[in-house]
């Protein structure tokens, strides 16, 4: 049997789009408000031609998410005629991957998406532009996590101009307080962000009863964690309206060097969480939006060339007392659920690499509570000790930051249950700790991404790393 999605508008005002799908019967909205973006002034600038097809992929993109629907065949309606060669390829591979941890985690590893409809009509050729950058080139993706702390500070302290933009994920949370946790970090720096753009979303797939009520067999919808990388995928194309109206050139993600490596491999699937912050997404991504909507904007990450050990070793040489209570990393509750799998891996890693002064800064924070012996994370615990069929479904490091950082807390007098787990089951050799331990102090300059001025500023503040 037939099961359609159809794309079948995206309306817009001054500062919202709205995108409306179906499914079968079923209709869904997300509504994306813009806190800076005049919508009436791009049009005038750019043409309605152009925005539109902006418009389109931010609707496209969207439906990602109810694939996870089965639907048989997705039809693009009157969007059809920006449906080309380019698109079609950027669109299978990001179903593949974009999907992959829902497929392995529902038993849907057969689904490779809809077959498209799309209206015999002339395809629409609409060339990109040329942005003359603005005063401020630098636009940086903050999420409010430890990642976005360090690139801030990081940038601040070498003062390099950058401006800020937020999304609020969490469908379950209060968008404004959500906002000011992600943002409470900025005001700290020396010379805070002159723009801090905001994009909200209010979405009525994800946590819906959809597939329950209609019967949608072996599809859960309702964990958003299944989908937490996908605002990587739909938000590039969310964020272009902000680029436009300030020329911005420059797109930097904090996203990290683990992103690259997949959590499991089934058959010749690899499954891999953070497939949308991994550098092949990023180059597909530019490249594509540098063919069809923006020739010179680059799209990197400041973190990628840096591990995870060397991540939080270099933050916690470059936070400022009480900065690490302004963050948190929790895609669950936020701050801190204390029963994810990323709550366990952070806390893993404040505890190896912070100083002791911010280690106890933190555990105030968090009641004095050692997570190390929470029940619920033991299972994610032996997940990041690559016990489990698999690594813990989160932005987490590498098995091998892992267990580094266990040692180093060990090293440190910490005790409890994963503690007890890593010393019994899962213990580095001392020589695979030495070896290891080197490769991770090391940057990894294959990553050429990133313009000079940028590496120059990673070069150095690790050089100042390792003076005693």
């Amino acid at each position: 049997m037939d099961i359609i999605l159809k794309l079948v508008n995206c309306t817009r005002s001054k500062h919202n789009l709205t995108l409306l799908c179906q499914y079968n019967e079923i209709t869904f909205t997300t509504t994306l408000w813009y806190s800076t973006v005049d919508f009436h002034q791009l049009e005038a600038e750019y043409g309605q031609e152009y925005m539109e097809k902006i418009y389109f992929h931010i609707l496209l993109f969207h439906g990602l998410k109810i694939l996870s629907l089965k639907p048989t065949h997705l039809d693009l309606g009157k969007y059809g005629k920006y449906w080309t060669k380019n698109i079609q390829n950027l669109w299978q591979i990001s179903v593949e991957q974009c999907l992959g941890q829902w497929r392995y985690e529902t038993g849907n590893l057969d689904y490779r998406g809809a077959e498209i409809i799309a209206q015999d009509v002339t395809t629409k050729n609409i060339a990109a532009v040329t942005l003359v950058p603005g005063e401020t080139p630098l636009l940086l993706c903050n999420g409010g996590g430890k990642d976005s702390l360090l690139m801030a500070r990081l940038l601040d302290d070498n003062h390099i101009l950058f401006d800020s933009f937020s999304i609020n994920l969490h469908t379950h949370a209060n968008p404004e307080k959500l906002f000011e946790l992600h943002e409470q970090h900025l005001y700290q720096l020396q010379n805070p962000p002159h723009q801090i753009h905001r994009q909200y979303i209010i979405e009525s797939f994800l946590n819906s009863p959809a597939a329950k009520l209609h019967g949608v067999e072996g599809v859960e919808v309702s964990e958003i964690r299944n989908y937490e990388d996908l605002p990587l995928a739909y938000g590039v194309f969310g964020i272009l309206p902000i680029i436009l109206q300030e020329n911005y050139t420059q797109l930097c993600y904090g996203n990290e060097k683990s992103a690259d490596s997949e959590q499991v491999k089934v058959d010749n699937q690899i499954i891999n969480h953070a497939w949308c912050k991994s550098t092949e997404c990023e180059i597909l991504y530019e490249e594509y939006i540098q063919q069809e909507f923006i020739s010179n904007l680059a799209i990197f990450s400041l973190l990628k060339p840096m591990s995870d050990t060397l991540v939080y070793q270099l933050l916690s040489q470059k936070v400022r007392k009480d900065d690490l209570k302004l963050v948190y990393s929790c895609n669950s509750n936020p701050p801190w659920c204390k029963s994810c799998p990323k709550c366990a891996y952070v806390y893993l890693s404040y505890m190896a690499y912070v100083t002791p002064e911010q280690s106890q800064e933190l555990q105030h924070f968090l009641g004095k509570e050692n997570l190390f012996n929470r029940p619920d994370l033991q299972l994610y615990y032996r997940q990041l000790m690559g016990l489990e069929a698999h690594n813990a479904f989160e932005c987490v490091g590498e098995i091998a930051e892992s267990k580094l950082a266990l040692e180093k807390c060990l090293e440190r007098g910490f005790t409890g249950e994963a503690i007890n787990c890593y010393l019994q089951e899962a213990r580095l050799d001392r020589s695979e700790y030495q070896k290891l331990s080197r490769q991770c102090q090391q940057l990894d300059l294959s990553y050429q991404r990133l313009p000079p001025k940028l590496m120059e500023i990673l070069v150095k503040e690790c050089q100042e790393l390792e003076k005693p």
